[in-house]
């Protein structure tokens, strides 16, 4: 077990400043230069600035005077026009939204309606990328940029976004009759946002309900982590079952499933979403949310639990998979690990019968010797009986660390992404730690997330603290590197094993006062961050 260490005793430098975060590049189905870069925001904010002069004289229509009209703004544009089309939507200051939403409309004009020198000037791809290919691929990658700014709940304009949406919908099964694939199952994600677009509009017809049941079905089997999603579009489908009056067994389960839902996880989806959801201006108040209690709900729902934080972190270890995707169910030995199947359970039992049986919780290559790391929960559990009646105070601390320290709280995922940056540089993943001291506050709540508090926190570079790292651990001087690789080692072949959407290995260090400290390195998936996700 890990030696008690006093945070004093850590002398960390001081915390890395020299990372400075860049807006992603997003370029879907396109070839971009090697030396490709986004316009500075001074620059950018500069072109914006200069729209409303181009819209008082801006003509809608489909004349050679309307799309030279449209021309010369690109050109004279040329900053927001960029930075619109090649920015990722998340990256985007909120001041420049409605700019980007005029620009990536009129870039799709272009592309559509100009030839393939035009098309070549305007987006910079390499010129061998076939012209049709090429053309299908800009027109997709403006078009999803534009319905993620017109559907975040701070724009909330799903009607604009119908159009595009069908249009895509409408050229995406074309393409689907040659794969034989039903095209919700192949491209799940362009028929949520359609699917969810029709629900925020207001649409209840049987169009908006067949398409709200095969978006659902194309995300349940989608190997991302939609729960988010499906939850949202269960929300529409409960809506529309109501509004055409459908009572059957499955309208129902439907209804139902997502009120318990939301019930048990109130805080699983951002409330900015579930308020676009549920409150709709000039629409209907939703059933699913008179059965929660009304608007007054998202009062009590407004702070997070440790216990429903921890529920909305549930996941399978082996695969990732979450509900309602899939049942969840934990380790029967442990009582720690969470799989969704005997099938994932057998395939990680090699590499956790160990510790579940609490003889290993971690082995790593050090100096070429294999050394094993007891079980620090079982280990802990039989130290806390024994201090219960010898000094029942220090077993509660004890008792209170444990369970707080491997909790949702203890190391929250997005809290320590932003800390470092991933979504703007994944790789610090593997470079950096955040270092949290906390302090123990036993009488601050009866919730576990209030039973410590961070006092301290910073960001460093992994091969600046390796001696603190050995410190904490109470290694030899040396072996901490090892550790860390072992450690990253081990989230590499878990992210290999899940076989889902990229992710990204995330390390951090606990500590407080007299206490075992704890470093951990879990996995996150970074679009979980982005503004357009729930």
């Amino acid at each position: 077990m890990s030696t008690p260490i006093s945070v004093q005793e850590v002398q960390t430098p001081t915390p890395d400043a020299t990372y400075q975060p860049q807006p992603r590049v997003s370029s879907e189905g396109m070839t971009l230069p090697a030396d490709f870069q986004l316009p500075a925001l001074d620059k950018v904010r500069g072109d914006a600035a200069r729209i409303a002069e181009f819209t008082r004289n801006r003509d809608d229509t489909d004349s050679d005077g309307g799309i030279q009209l449209v021309l010369a703004c690109k050109m004279l544009l040329p900053n927001i026009f960029k930075w619109s089309f090649f920015a990722e939507p998340a990256d985007t200051p909120h001041d420049l939204r409605e700019a980007c939403i005029f620009t990536l409309r009129m870039s799709i004009r272009i592309l559509q309606e100009c030839d393939e020198n035009d098309i070549q000037r305007f987006v910079c791809t390499s010129p061998e990328q076939d012209f049709a290919a090429k053309r299908l691929a800009t027109v997709m990658n403006a078009g999803r940029k534009l319905v993620h700014y017109l559907l975040v709940p701070e724009i909330d304009r799903p009607a604009e976004a119908l159009p595009y949406l069908k249009m895509f919908a409408e050229e995406d099964i074309q393409e689907s009759t040659q794969t034989g694939i039903p095209p919700w199952i192949g491209n799940p994600f362009l028929y949520l946002h359609y699917a969810n677009a029709l629900g925020l509009s207001g649409s209840t017809d049987t169009q908006t309900k067949l398409m709200l049941e095969r978006a659902i079905e194309g995300l349940m089997q989608s190997d991302a982590n939609v729960t988010n999603e499906i939850i949202l579009l269960k929300i529409h489908l409960a809506h529309v079952h109501r509004c055409q009056n459908i009572r059957t067994a499955e309208a129902k389960e439907n209804e139902h499933y997502v009120i318990k839902f939301l019930r048990k996880n109130p805080n699983i989806i951002r409330h900015a979403y579930l308020k676009q959801a549920l409150i709709r201006p000039g629409q209907p108040e939703r059933h699913v949310l008179t059965a929660l209690g009304g608007p007054v709900w998202f009062n009590s729902a407004a702070k997070p639990t440790f216990k429903t934080q921890e529920r909305a972190e549930r996941m399978c270890y082996t695969c990732g998979g979450c509900e309602p995707q899939k049942m969840i169910f934990r380790c029967g030995g442990c009582q720690h690990i969470w799989y969704c199947s005997k099938p994932c359970q057998n395939a990680d039992w090699k590499s956790h019968k160990a510790a579940c049986r609490c003889v290993i919780v971690f082995e790593c290559l050090l100096n070429k010797n294999y050394i094993n790391v007891c079980s620090e929960i079982c280990m802990g559990k039989k130290e806390i009986e024994a201090l219960r009646s010898s000094d029942p105070g220090k077993a509660q601390l004890k008792s209170d660390w444990m369970k707080w320290r491997v909790g949702p709280l203890g190391a929250n995922p997005d809290v320590l992404i932003h800390a470092l940056g991933l979504h703007r540089d994944p790789s610090r993943g593997r470079t950096h730690i955040v270092f949290f001291s906390a302090k123990y506050t036993p009488d601050a709540s009866r919730d576990m997330t209030h039973k410590f508090q961070i006092e301290l926190a910073g960001v460093y570079r992994t091969s600046d603290v390796i001696p603190d790292i050995e410190a904490c651990l109470g290694i030899k001087p040396g072996q901490g590197k090892e550790y860390i690789d072992g450690l990253l080692a081990d989230a590499d072949l878990k992210s290999v094993r899940r076989g889902r959407a990229p992710l990204f290995p995330v390390m951090c260090l606990l500590a407080s006062e007299g206490l075992a400290p704890l470093i951990g390195c879990c996995l996150c998936a970074l679009f979980g961050l982005d503004a357009g996700r729930c």
